[in-house]
């Protein structure tokens, strides 16, 4: 870890203000996209505020609690509206799949080789594609996630039963909601604009693709249920290691890869806060 360098290089950090500037102006409309994609999947009836303010409350919610629980964010808003928690859990879990599905297509477009990874990241990535591969098999093939659903008829839950049916009857209207799906890749372009210039705020010379598959990789390692709060310390590493593939020095990568997730965090809590302004009434009633 000699190579990361002292605790001096990120007291010698030349900011670039206009990356970071720009980086922090891509997050609100990043954020507010996810809740025009939500209100498209779940054919809400909301007013423009309150789609802001839905996408801004879980954009804080994704980057603040571990481990993928800020996606219960959207069923607890939705648990007294129509279709209550169940379609709700559905419209999270098929913006879950765009979002990687449309990772995995920036990837592809790149043309990046998994093989140009170092060794230890194999397992990692293996485990995340599974998972990717998993939840797009149960979103879009409605035979096979219902046989997994009557599995789930061992417990003699009714309760568990109805809900299962009724996240099965919402995800068969929602996946292939075309609005939606042009949503998320609208969504791909400003999260790869944040990372390009929040990295490149903090010294961190890479282009714009290496940007682009910098940031699918990321999201595919985050799938892996080892993130702490606010994906302290983890975002770090995998960013660190990105970063390194693109020949960035250890101890550039190290404070781009804290810079950039400082950034981006603060951002969405600070939407976070707005989304109390902005949707007081969907948050505190439905």
């Amino acid at each position: 870890m000699k190579s990361l360098g002292s605790a001096s290089v990120l007291l010698h950090v030349h900011l670039n203000w206009l990356d970071l500037g720009l980086a922090v102006l891509f997050y609100p409309p990043f954020a507010a996209g996810r809740g025009l994609r939500f209100r498209q999947l779940l054919k809400d009836s909301q007013t423009f505020a309150e789609t802001i303010g839905l996408g801004f409350f879980y954009s804080a919610a994704a980057s603040v609690l571990p481990g993928g629980f800020g996606d219960l964010s959207l069923p607890f808003i939705y648990r007294k509206a129509p279709g209550g928690f169940a379609h709700a859990t559905a419209a999270a879990a098929v913006a879950r799949v765009q979002d990687l599905l449309t990772w995995l297509l920036v990837l592809a477009v790149g043309g990046f080789a998994i093989a140009a990874l170092p060794r230890g990241y194999y397992a990692a990535m293996g485990v995340s594609l599974g998972a990717t591969v998993i939840a797009t098999v149960l979103v879009f093939i409605p035979p096979l996630r219902r046989r997994v659903f009557r599995l789930m008829h061992v417990f003699p839950w009714p309760r568990l039963h109805r809900f299962l049916d009724q996240i099965d009857v919402g995800l068969g209207g929602m996946v292939y909601n075309v609005p939606s799906w042009f949503v998320t890749l609208g969504l791909r372009v400003l999260s790869i604009l944040s990372y390009y210039y929040a990295l490149r705020a903090f010294g961190a010379e890479l282009t714009l693709p290496e940007a682009a598959v910098g940031g699918a990789l990321a999201a595919l390692l985050l799938t892996l249920p080892v993130q702490g709060v606010a994906g302290l310390g983890t975002v770090e590493v995998w960013w660190i290691m990105i970063l390194r593939l693109f020949g960035t020095p250890w101890s550039v990568a190290a404070v781009a890869a804290i810079g950039c997730h400082m950034t981006l965090l603060l951002s969405s809590i600070v939407v976070g806060g707005l989304s109390f302004k902005t949707a007081p009434h969907l948050l505190s009633t439905t």
